[in-house]
């Protein structure tokens, strides 16, 4: 589920949650890490359970409208096209989903308020209604008013994207955008053989080396701070240095980290990942600042031979 950069990314927090802080305990930083990875996963699983919810919210409505005193032909025979998903009876019936969500004792059950109002927010939205139209459908165009719900109707939803937030420290504007996109990645997924023995995404693509990459990142920029801040400052004479963002340090750290202790990660990869995070945590002048920096950095290193990769074509960038 994860890639390589939003594990750079959950690093890159981490450890600036931790130079900022006086107490600098590196089994903390390890842990509060992971457990925000772990989070990350938990929000995936919860926001997969969003159409049970509001689909039991539809056949309770049905239900009363059949109850009525005089009940209308409407009500007699209700569109259940929305209850009657395709995607959504494969989400319900899917084991690991369910084995997950019972482990973890994930659930909306504490938010009811909420799915009520998300259900009346869907029902005015324009997906909602234009799939509505007809009273049956494909699964592809059953699989597409998912696609649309995650990307289009969620995302407006204000009072959703806050709730999230608020329930957790480690979810965040960019983690639910983030999350939202695997979300969907996932629903694409299905296909209509797709049984309820389909996998759910895990945390990690390789949970073993994604840890054990996240792990060496977090604690050789720590214990490699002194150097590579010594490093840095031999490129960065002409500028003053307590001028020069936080941020920025930080990500050239973490850059250098991973070129001279990275053995099987490609220099260009390394270059193109942490300039790629400056334009999204730092200043719009810090892609430029960065690029040059570490290009200077590179050829130094180059030549002193201190940069060893292994593998063909690592070296160069």
């Amino acid at each position: 589920m994860l890639s390589r950069r939003f594990l750079r990314i959950k690093a890159f927090q981490g450890l600036y949650s931790y130079f900022q802080s006086e107490d600098k305990n590196m089994k903390n930083l390890e842990s509060e890490t992971f457990l925000s990875l772990e989070r990350m996963h938990d929000l995936y699983l919860l926001l997969l359970t969003i159409g049970r919810e509001l689909t039991h919210l539809s056949e309770l409505k049905i239900e009363d409208g059949r109850k009525k005193r005089l009940p209308s032909e409407e009500d007699l025979s209700p569109n259940t096209k929305f209850i009657d998903n395709k995607i959504f009876s494969l989400l319900v019936e899917n084991t690991s989903l369910n084995k997950q969500l019972k482990d973890k004792k994930l659930s909306w059950s504490n938010d009811r308020e909420l799915m009520i109002k998300f259900n009346a927010f869907l029902r005015e939205h324009n997906v909602f209604k234009q799939h509505m139209l007809t009273k049956s459908s494909t699964f592809e165009e059953d699989q597409q008013f998912v696609v649309d719900l995650y990307k289009k109707v969620i995302p407006e939803f204000d009072l959703l994207i806050s709730e999230l937030q608020d329930k957790s420290i480690f979810w965040g504007y960019d983690e639910i955008d983030f999350v939202l996109s695997m979300v969907i990645k996932s629903i694409k997924r299905f296909s209509p053989t797709s049984t309820s023995s389909e996998k759910i995404l895990p945390l990690y693509r390789d949970k073993i080396e994604d840890k054990q990459f996240v792990k060496e990142l977090l604690t050789k920029v720590v214990v490699n701070d002194k150097v590579n801040g010594t490093l840095i400052a031999a490129k960065t004479k002409n500028w003053d240095v307590d001028r020069i963002a936080m941020v920025d340090i930080l990500l050239m750290k973490m850059a250098l980290t991973e070129l001279l202790h990275f053995k099987s990660v490609p220099v260009k990869v390394t270059l193109n990942e942490y300039i790629e995070l400056s334009k999204w945590y730092s200043t719009p002048k810090s892609k430029v600042f960065l690029n040059g920096v570490l290009d200077k950095l590179v050829i130094e290193l180059k030549e002193k031979g201190e940069m060893k990769k292994i593998g063909r074509g690592l070296l160069e960038s």
